[in-house]
């Protein structure tokens, strides 16, 4: 296994209070099926697409998601965590973060981040570093920074591991998991 990134940098999109999972994803473009890449392409098309156009065209890879309260309620299926990897996202951090929305996130080995205050910490377009080796989230634009509350040692192992699935293959590598 590759030495784990502990520092993120991105410029940041900010959306506000209770962008839930049909926002993410619409659920018009998700078959429920295995997500293929043709599946994933039209989730990533649609992705956001109630709340700004065209959306997937402006994102780049290593940007940061800011949004308000809520963030990822609703039904809690895979591809609203999973389009955020493939819009290029690199972490959401959000005033509070839907519970099974954070499962999931950690499930596919994505950063999300509840952190109060996050709204008016930063303004879209400025660029954010999430330490977490400090466990701090610094704006870099106004040099001002947050404390992070530290993910427990399995979150962080399973985020590290590239996910639930990573650590399974990793077990029954070792002998750990039985193979049958």
């Amino acid at each position: 296994m590759n030495a784990p990134t502990r520092i993120l940098r991105g410029r940041v999109w900010k959306f506000g209070d209770n962008i839930d999972t049909d926002i993410i994803a619409p659920a018009d473009v998700i078959s429920f099926g295995l997500g293929d890449a043709n599946e994933q392409n039209m989730v990533k098309q649609a992705a956001f697409r109630d709340v700004r156009e065209k959306f997937y065209e402006k994102v780049q890879p290593g940007d940061i998601l800011v949004a308000g309260r809520n963030f990822g309620l609703g039904s809690h299926r895979e591809p609203a965590n999973k389009v955020l990897v493939s819009l290029g996202f690199s972490a959401v951090i959000a005033e509070s973060i839907a519970r099974l929305f954070f499962r999931n996130s950690v499930a596919i080995g994505f950063h999300a981040f509840s952190v109060p205050g996050i709204e008016v910490f930063v303004q879209e377009g400025e660029t954010l570093e999430i330490d977490m080796q400090a466990w701090r989230v610094r704006n870099l634009d106004q040099g001002t920074d947050l404390k992070l509350d530290p993910y427990s040692e399995l979150v962080q192992t399973i985020i590290e591991s590239g996910g639930i699935i990573e650590v399974m293959k990793q077990r029954i590598a070792s002998g750990l998991v039985p193979a049958e």
